[in-house]
Protein backbone atom coordinates (compact mmCIF):
# COMPACT_ATOMS: atom_id res chain seq x y z
CA UNK A 1 0.00 0.00 0.00
CA UNK A 2 2.92 2.45 0.94
CA UNK A 3 4.35 1.60 -2.44
CA UNK A 4 1.51 2.69 -4.40
CA UNK A 5 0.98 6.01 -2.61
CA UNK A 6 4.50 7.17 -2.95
CA UNK A 7 4.07 6.28 -6.87
CA UNK A 8 1.09 8.60 -6.97
CA UNK A 9 3.24 11.63 -5.05
CA UNK A 10 5.61 11.28 -7.91
CA UNK A 11 2.90 10.62 -10.39
CA UNK A 12 1.51 13.98 -9.11
CA UNK A 13 4.65 15.67 -9.17
CA UNK A 14 5.63 14.93 -12.87
CA UNK A 15 2.20 14.97 -14.06
CA UNK A 16 -0.72 17.26 -13.18
CA UNK A 17 -3.83 16.27 -14.57
CA UNK A 18 -6.41 13.62 -14.14
CA UNK A 19 -5.86 10.83 -16.36
CA UNK A 20 -7.58 10.94 -19.42
CA UNK A 21 -8.66 7.52 -19.06
CA UNK A 22 -10.48 8.33 -15.81
CA UNK A 23 -14.23 7.77 -16.05
CA UNK A 24 -16.93 9.20 -14.25
CA UNK A 25 -20.58 9.90 -14.46
CA UNK A 26 -22.67 12.99 -12.61
CA UNK A 27 -25.43 12.80 -11.32
CA UNK A 28 -27.90 15.83 -10.71
CA UNK A 29 -30.03 16.56 -6.90
CA UNK A 30 -33.09 15.04 -9.18
CA UNK A 31 -31.40 12.10 -9.96
CA UNK A 32 -31.21 11.65 -6.20
CA UNK A 33 -34.52 12.30 -5.84
CA UNK A 34 -35.52 9.97 -8.19
CA UNK A 35 -33.58 7.61 -6.68
CA UNK A 36 -31.29 6.82 -9.66
CA UNK A 37 -28.16 7.10 -7.98
CA UNK A 38 -26.05 3.98 -6.46
CA UNK A 39 -24.04 5.56 -3.89
CA UNK A 40 -20.36 4.35 -3.62
CA UNK A 41 -17.76 5.86 -0.72
CA UNK A 42 -15.53 7.87 -2.74
CA UNK A 43 -18.14 9.48 -4.42
CA UNK A 44 -18.33 13.30 -4.20
CA UNK A 45 -21.11 16.02 -4.29
CA UNK A 46 -20.60 19.36 -5.07
CA UNK A 47 -23.63 22.01 -3.58
CA UNK A 48 -24.53 25.43 -2.20
CA UNK A 49 -24.76 26.76 1.04
CA UNK A 50 -24.69 29.82 2.64
CA UNK A 51 -22.71 30.50 5.34
CA UNK A 52 -20.22 33.84 5.93
CA UNK A 53 -17.38 31.69 4.01
CA UNK A 54 -19.36 29.97 1.26
CA UNK A 55 -20.52 33.32 0.20
CA UNK A 56 -17.12 34.74 -0.07
CA UNK A 57 -16.32 31.40 -2.10
CA UNK A 58 -19.35 32.08 -4.31
CA UNK A 59 -18.32 36.03 -4.55
CA UNK A 60 -15.02 35.89 -5.47
CA UNK A 61 -15.06 32.44 -7.61
CA UNK A 62 -18.37 33.67 -9.32
CA UNK A 63 -19.80 29.84 -8.60
CA UNK A 64 -23.20 29.04 -6.94
CA UNK A 65 -20.68 25.81 -6.16
CA UNK A 66 -19.17 26.64 -2.91
CA UNK A 67 -19.02 23.39 -1.14
CA UNK A 68 -18.09 20.21 -1.42
CA UNK A 69 -18.62 16.83 0.96
CA UNK A 70 -17.38 13.10 0.25
CA UNK A 71 -19.32 10.03 0.71
CA UNK A 72 -17.82 7.18 2.80
CA UNK A 73 -20.43 4.68 3.09
CA UNK A 74 -23.38 3.28 1.08
CA UNK A 75 -26.04 4.11 2.83
CA UNK A 76 -25.37 8.01 1.89
CA UNK A 77 -22.84 9.19 5.08
CA UNK A 78 -21.07 11.77 4.57
CA UNK A 79 -17.65 13.59 5.73
CA UNK A 80 -17.34 17.30 5.59
CA UNK A 81 -15.54 20.24 6.86
CA UNK A 82 -17.57 23.63 7.76
CA UNK A 83 -17.04 26.66 9.21
CA UNK A 84 -16.84 24.25 12.75
CA UNK A 85 -14.84 21.77 11.51
CA UNK A 86 -14.79 18.21 10.05
CA UNK A 87 -18.21 16.27 11.13
CA UNK A 88 -20.51 13.10 9.82
CA UNK A 89 -24.19 13.46 8.43
CA UNK A 90 -26.28 12.17 5.67
CA UNK A 91 -26.89 12.83 2.70
CA UNK A 92 -30.43 13.17 3.31
CA UNK A 93 -30.14 16.58 4.78
CA UNK A 94 -28.83 18.17 1.56
CA UNK A 95 -32.50 16.65 0.24
CA UNK A 96 -33.86 20.05 -0.46
CA UNK A 97 -30.64 21.60 -1.91
CA UNK A 98 -29.09 21.78 -5.01
CA UNK A 99 -26.11 19.25 -5.73
CA UNK A 100 -24.22 17.74 -8.27
CA UNK A 101 -23.10 14.08 -7.26
CA UNK A 102 -19.56 12.61 -8.93
CA UNK A 103 -19.22 9.15 -9.20
CA UNK A 104 -15.83 8.26 -10.26
CA UNK A 105 -14.65 4.83 -11.99
CA UNK A 106 -12.16 3.63 -8.87
CA UNK A 107 -11.12 0.29 -7.61
CA UNK A 108 -12.30 -0.99 -4.56
CA UNK A 109 -8.89 -0.40 -3.20
CA UNK A 110 -9.10 2.90 -4.23
CA UNK A 111 -11.85 3.61 -2.41
CA UNK A 112 -11.14 2.30 0.44
CA UNK A 113 -7.94 4.63 0.74
CA UNK A 114 -10.25 7.73 -0.11
CA UNK A 115 -12.43 6.64 3.08
CA UNK A 116 -9.53 5.90 5.13
CA UNK A 117 -8.22 9.46 4.67
CA UNK A 118 -11.81 10.63 5.54
CA UNK A 119 -12.06 8.83 8.50
CA UNK A 120 -8.31 9.46 9.54
CA UNK A 121 -9.41 13.14 9.12
CA UNK A 122 -12.51 12.81 11.03
CA UNK A 123 -10.80 11.12 14.11
CA UNK A 124 -7.93 14.02 13.94
CA UNK A 125 -10.62 17.02 14.24
CA UNK A 126 -9.41 18.66 11.04
CA UNK A 127 -9.99 22.22 11.46
CA UNK A 128 -11.91 24.43 8.97
CA UNK A 129 -9.02 26.54 7.32
CA UNK A 130 -10.30 30.29 7.59
CA UNK A 131 -6.47 31.79 6.95
CA UNK A 132 -6.66 29.12 3.18
CA UNK A 133 -10.45 30.89 2.45
CA UNK A 134 -8.23 34.31 2.74
CA UNK A 135 -5.46 33.46 0.57
CA UNK A 136 -7.57 31.99 -2.20
CA UNK A 137 -9.78 35.36 -2.10
CA UNK A 138 -6.11 37.15 -2.56
CA UNK A 139 -4.76 34.75 -5.22
CA UNK A 140 -8.24 35.70 -7.28
CA UNK A 141 -7.88 39.37 -6.77
CA UNK A 142 -3.74 39.57 -7.33
CA UNK A 143 -2.92 36.31 -9.40
CA UNK A 144 -0.06 35.97 -6.68
CA UNK A 145 1.29 32.27 -6.48
CA UNK A 146 1.28 33.11 -2.70
CA UNK A 147 -0.65 30.14 -0.34
CA UNK A 148 -0.93 31.37 3.11
CA UNK A 149 -2.20 28.44 5.52
CA UNK A 150 -2.54 26.94 9.27
CA UNK A 151 -0.81 23.39 9.46
CA UNK A 152 -3.95 21.00 10.23
CA UNK A 153 -6.64 23.04 8.85
CA UNK A 154 -7.99 22.18 5.61
CA UNK A 155 -11.48 23.80 3.74
CA UNK A 156 -14.27 21.27 2.16
CA UNK A 157 -12.81 21.26 -1.38
CA UNK A 158 -9.44 20.92 -0.12
CA UNK A 159 -10.09 17.95 1.92
CA UNK A 160 -12.45 16.14 -0.60
CA UNK A 161 -9.35 16.72 -2.84
CA UNK A 162 -6.98 15.32 -0.54
CA UNK A 163 -8.98 12.42 -0.30
CA UNK A 164 -9.29 11.60 -3.65
CA UNK A 165 -6.20 11.84 -4.41
CA UNK A 166 -5.38 8.60 -1.83
CA UNK A 167 -7.63 7.55 -4.64
CA UNK A 168 -5.25 8.26 -7.12
CA UNK A 169 -6.58 11.39 -8.58
CA UNK A 170 -3.78 13.89 -9.94
CA UNK A 171 -4.97 17.92 -9.65
CA UNK A 172 -3.36 20.16 -11.68
CA UNK A 173 -2.95 22.55 -8.71
CA UNK A 174 -2.05 22.57 -5.15
CA UNK A 175 -4.96 21.00 -2.97
CA UNK A 176 -5.29 23.59 -0.87
CA UNK A 177 -6.17 26.07 -3.56
CA UNK A 178 -9.13 23.85 -5.20
CA UNK A 179 -12.81 25.35 -4.67
CA UNK A 180 -15.82 23.83 -5.41
CA UNK A 181 -15.81 25.24 -8.23
CA UNK A 182 -12.70 23.58 -9.67
CA UNK A 183 -14.32 20.25 -8.69
CA UNK A 184 -17.63 21.24 -11.01
CA UNK A 185 -15.45 22.78 -13.38
CA UNK A 186 -13.34 19.74 -13.63
CA UNK A 187 -15.82 16.89 -13.77
CA UNK A 188 -19.37 18.32 -14.35
CA UNK A 189 -18.42 21.01 -16.99
CA UNK A 190 -15.86 19.58 -18.48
Amino acid sequence: MKIINYYRLISAFFSATIPLSMKYKTYSHDDFKNKKIILKPGNFIVTHSNNLFDLLIHLFTGSPWNHAALIVSSNGTLIELEESGIRERSIKEYANTKFHLIDISLSPEDRKQIVAYAKYMLKKHARYGFLTIISIIFKIITHSRLIVKLDGTLICSEFVANALSEGGIIWDKDTSLITPSDLYQKFIHN
